[in-house]
């Protein structure tokens, strides 16, 4: 049996638009970060299921740094918080149950499934 429970793959309804969407030096680059996305979740979806928890926090390191850069600070900030939770259970924290880390993994996910222009 798994250590991490599954995550519960539905997204919660509404868009998450960046604060780019109106800026036509930022569209190219904003789309072709919103086109990317589908990838994204399914690396994290992949990294999850095989409990690859350092490649997942390097995931959502990376997430949080680009997010706020194309205009998707909540996603960057859902990121921000799946990071700190894997750092704390790697270090034995028990500020942090493998419970909220699946509901902020869960929340990350729906975000990232909403992003768009």
């Amino acid at each position: 049996m798994s250590q991490f429970p599954t995550p519960n793959p539905q997204p919660v309804s509404g868009p998450i638009r960046s604060e780019f969407s109106n800026d036509p030096d930022m569209r190219e680059i904003v789309e072709l970060y919103v086109q990317e996305m589908p990838a994204r979740v399914s690396k994290l979806q992949e990294l999850w299921a095989a409990q690859q928890m350092d490649d997942l926090k390097r995931l959502a390191h990376q997430l949080k740094g680009a997010s706020g850069g194309y205009g998707f600070a909540p996603v960057g900030s859902a990121a921000g918080k799946v990071e700190h939770s894997l750092l704390a259970l790697a270090e034995g924290s028990a500020s942090v149950s493998l419970e909220q880390l699946r509901n902020q993994f869960e929340d990350l996910l729906s975000m990232c499934r909403r992003v768009t222009m």
